[in-house]
C-alpha cells in the first residue's frame, strides 16, 4: 500500500537507484515504489548521466540519488565529479546518499553527499534515510 508522497513541485519523488548490482537496484527499486517514490535505474555512472540529462529535458530532475561507488565503467567518484560539473544551475541538485562496503564520515563529507549507508544494509534504513531527505523541513 503505497503512501502518495509529493515533494514541493508537487509530484512524486525521483530517486535514481546507481548500482551495477540487477538485484539491488531491483529491491531497492521495488522497495521506494511501495513506499511511494518514484524510482528509476542505472547500472553505472554514464547511463545515470545520461538518465540525467533526458530526464531534465522534460523538466524532471531526481530528488535523491542513491549510489554505489565500486562499479565498472564509470564508477560513483568519477560520476559525482561530473555531475556537480555539469549541474543544471536553475534546479537544486539532488541528495546523495552512498551506498558502499566501507566509507568514513570524512571521506563522504570530501566527497560532498548527504548520506552513507553501509552495505550490508536493511531496506528499512535506506528508506528512512529517503525519507529525511524528501520530506519538506519545517523552517
Amino acid at each position: 500500500m503505497s503512501q502518495q508522497k509529493k515533494n514541493v513541485e508537487g509530484r512524486q519523488p525521483i530517486i535514481l537507484v546507481v548500482d551495477d548490482n540487477p538485484a539491488i537496484r531491483d529491491m531497492v527499486s521495488w522497495a521506494l515504489e511501495l513506499d511511494g517514490y518514484e524510482p528509476a535505474e542505472a547500472a553505472e555512472g554514464y547511463e545515470a548521466l545520461a538518465w540525467i540529462d533526458n530526464a531534465s529535458r522534460e523538466g524532471r530532475f531526481p530528488d535523491v540519488i542513491l549510489l554505489d561507488l565500486a562499479m565498472p565503467g564509470m564508477d560513483g567518484r568519477a560520476f559525482l565529479e561530473q555531475l556537480f560539473a555539469q549541474w543544471h544551475v536553475a534546479h537544486p541538485p539532488p541528495s546523495i546518499v552512498v551506498i558502499t562496503a566501507g566509507m568514513s564520515a570524512s571521506e563522504a563529507a570530501a566527497l560532498g553527499v548527504s548520506s552513507i549507508i553501509v552495505k550490508p544494509f536493511h531496506v528499512r534504513e535506506l528508506l528512512d534515510v529517503v525519507r529525511q531527505l524528501t520530506t519538506p523541513s519545517m523552517a
